[in-house]
């Protein structure tokens, strides 16, 4: 079925989100249930993605990899076995094996994908990761901050009037974005951002609770105790206690271990006085301590968005469906905002400069050479496969 989609690549889990064609008109946007962000090359160059390559990291370690997007822009390629990859032709190819996947439910390839990035990235990281996913044969691909996307998607739901200023706060598994954005005539546009410098991501509450529980436990395998506390984080989300292992926790309890650092992440906000509002997106964005610690440093609301994991993969399949007949290597969805001195705005859209290494020698870079793994229904549509 005709469609396009939206991917969104963390550190620790990727999302997708699908619009299908209907006559003229679209879907709104379906999420697919997010893999965690591992990928893996085989000896054949196989790619695979997820719950699949973490299996194979168990006997093949040297294979996986981990933090790609991140590093887009990194001279230091990873070294996969006996091969040297770049991490915008990692990040290529676990976008491909998203497509792939759909394209073998929808019955083929999507239109047009919308492929999200960190909102600090300037020109040269974008450029590198386009011409990456060019390289992979990928469908037409366009980028665009995850900050956006996730507002996009707000915007399906809820009128934000032109002129308004929004609040963006994403908290991952590892990292944490806060963003202002203006909603100009047609579309959102970056104001500035700030990435802390040691945010408190949904790993650091897992460690907190470890480290809160663990003394109490002491017959529990460290190992399975932290992923025990990772299910309670989440299930403190929804109950006013738990149980981990022998130990009952409340709520009250996690949030008073949270309530620094949350703070101290979420301290760029108190800056902003004119935002209308403030969206919460990430999977940590579902801890209802954040609504309330947003609310009251920025006094106004704090919209914590629906299943927050895949907001912003939501709103990028928006955003693919809306630009039909536009260019999509163009980046002037997010062009940089002037006017508003009393916020400061970053000039996040210069070129960055090549980060500084030291000279390594390389072999020529290459995207794994079969892109997807073996379709089920059909088999690898790469050219090794022909």
């Amino acid at each position: 079925m005709r469609h396009v989609l939206g991917i969104d690549i963390g550190s620790t889990g990727i999302a997708a989100a699908v619009c299908r064609g209907v006559g003229e008109s679209w879907s709104e946007p379906v999420a697919m249930p997010p893999v965690e962000s591992i990928l893996h090359v085989a000896p054949d160059a196989t790619v695979s993605v997820g719950a699949e390559a973490l299996r194979q990291s168990v006997t093949e370690p040297d294979r996986t990899a981990r933090g790609f997007l991140r590093r887009v822009g990194d001279d230091v390629p990873f070294l996969l076995g006996d091969e040297l990859y770049t991490a915008e032709a990692l990040t290529a190819a676990a976008a491909g094996w998203l497509v792939d996947q759909v394209a073998a439910e929808e019955g083929e390839p999507a239109e047009r994908i919308a492929v999200t990035h960190p909102p600090s990235w300037g020109t040269y990281r974008r450029k590198l990761l386009l011409d990456a996913l060019h390289a992979a044969g990928l469908p037409p691909a366009m980028l665009l901050p995850a900050p956006v996307a996730a507002a996009e998607g707000h915007l399906a739901r809820e009128r934000i009037d032109p002129g308004t200023l929004v609040g963006v706060c994403r908290i991952g598994g590892e990292h944490a974005d806060l963003a202002v954005l203006h909603r100009g005539p047609t579309a959102f546009e970056l104001v500035t951002h700030a990435e802390p410098a040691e945010p408190v991501s949904g790993k650091v509450l897992d460690d907190l609770l470890f480290d809160h529980v663990r003394d109490r436990c002491g017959e529990v395998a460290p190992s399975a105790l932290r992923l025990v506390c990772a299910e309670a984080k989440e299930r403190l989300s929804v109950l006013p206690e738990t149980e981990i292992g022998p130990v009952r926790v409340t709520r009250a309890e996690f949030d008073r271990l949270a309530r620094p650092g949350l703070l101290a992440t979420l301290e760029p906000l108190r800056r902003y006085e004119r935002l209308s509002a403030v969206l919460l997106v990430g999977g940590t964005a579902a801890v209802p301590l954040l609504a309330d610690l947003v609310a009251g440093l920025t006094g106004c609301r704090a919209v914590t968005e629906p299943e927050p994991a895949t907001a912003v993969a939501r709103g990028a399949a928006l955003v693919a469906r809306l630009v039909e007949g536009a260019a999509v290597e163009s980046t002037a969805l997010v062009p940089k905002v002037t006017g508003f001195p009393d916020l400061e705005p970053e000039d996040v859209y210069d070129d960055e400069p090549v980060p500084p290494r030291p000279p390594v020698v390389l072999t020529p870079l290459e995207p794994p050479r079969r892109r997807f793994v073996p379709s089920r229904r059909g088999g690898s549509r790469s050219e090794d496969d022909k």
